[in-house]
């Protein structure tokens, strides 16, 4: 069995998580790396990214990051 990946992200079939960032949780989080201790999240309101855009904005946040099961 390969040992578990540090890439976390909604499609990859290992169930809903909870993420953390230094100790805080982050809601809508969109992928993260506990390697690298970088989250990307969607803050509220959603928006997009430019106008007649598909894209969501996001912001990227650094530190430790940890990933519990929910």
């Amino acid at each position: 069995m390969p040992a578990p990946s540090t890439f976390h992200h909604a499609g990859d079939g290992r169930g809903p998580r909870r993420v953390f960032v230094n100790g805080i949780e982050v809601e809508r989080a969109i992928w993260c790396d506990t390697a690298a201790g970088v989250c990307v999240y969607a803050p509220l309101p959603i928006k997009p990214k430019r106008p007649a855009c598909e894209e969501v904005y996001t912001r990227r946040l650094r530190g430790i990051v940890t990933v519990r099961q929910a």
